[in-house]
């Protein structure tokens, strides 16, 4: 049985899509810092590992152990943080925890499973990024170029190691109904945001999962360094 690696599994896309993994019969290694959704959960397939993706050697721990177990077959890297604020006021405390987590924090997680897939000849990298990398977003400068920075480590990792087997991909999300812009916006503007895309709905985490979990499986074996947007169409008009 294939083991699938996911990062900020205990909430949001991370925790929908470990639960959708483990349904398609994968062991799952879910990293957090706290366990969130996944508390009290039972499945013999699942392992909880407590860390940070800052905590590069905490990854490459459990990387070691989720190896024992058989192959890794890919990892989902879905942790990350949204803090607003105006451009002036953004200090550099909120800059450095956007770039060590979302995109430090990439890099060290798929680092940490590199090694293994390409010993394997086989593994796949699934990143986050986001609408915001390409469009931007009010008092969210931080954000919106952690984001970006995945787009550009994401395609330079498809063509360092295409050869060797480990395929790189990103999902870039619109706007959904995760636990990120709920902190940061009420219900009703959240959903109002539908009227500006052509689908006429904001997405759901299990739209998000559904194209990560695409790019993990072998119906992707003929996808790397692509940029799949899943955002109803915004940006179309």
């Amino acid at each position: 049985m294939d083991t699938m690696i996911v990062t900020g599994a205990g909430s949001g896309i991370g925790h929908v899509l470990t639960r959708r993994l483990l349904a398609e019969n994968y062991r799952v290694a879910a990293w957090d810092a706290n366990e969130g959704e996944l508390a009290g959960a039972n499945d013999e397939n699942l392992t909880f590992h407590q860390l940070d993706v800052r905590d590069a050697d905490a990854m490459a721990d459990a990387v070691t152990q989720s190896a024992s177990s058989g192959r890794i077959a890919g990892l989902a890297n879905c942790a990350g943080i949204y803090r607003t604020a105006p451009f002036l006021e953004l200090t550099e405390e909120d800059w450095d925890a956007h770039l060590s987590i979302n995109l430090k924090g990439t890099l060290l997680a798929s680092q940490a499973v590199l090694p293994t897939m390409l010993e394997q000849g086989y593994g796949s990298i699934v990143m986050f990024s986001s609408l915001i990398a390409r469009r931007g977003a009010i008092n969210s400068a931080a954000y919106a170029a952690t984001k970006g920075g995945v787009l550009g480590l994401m395609r330079a990792l498809a063509l360092d190691h295409a050869r060797a087997g480990v395929r790189a991909n990103v999902v870039s999300p619109g706007i959904a109904d995760t636990p990120m812009p709920r902190a940061v916006m009420a219900e009703e503007k959240l959903f109002s945001m539908a009227d500006d895309i052509p689908l006429g709905r904001i997405g759901m985490p299990e739209d998000m999962v559904e194209a990560a979990y695409f790019l993990l499986s072998d119906e992707a074996s003929f996808v790397t360094g692509q940029d799949i947007r899943v955002n109803g169409g915004a940006g179309l008009f």
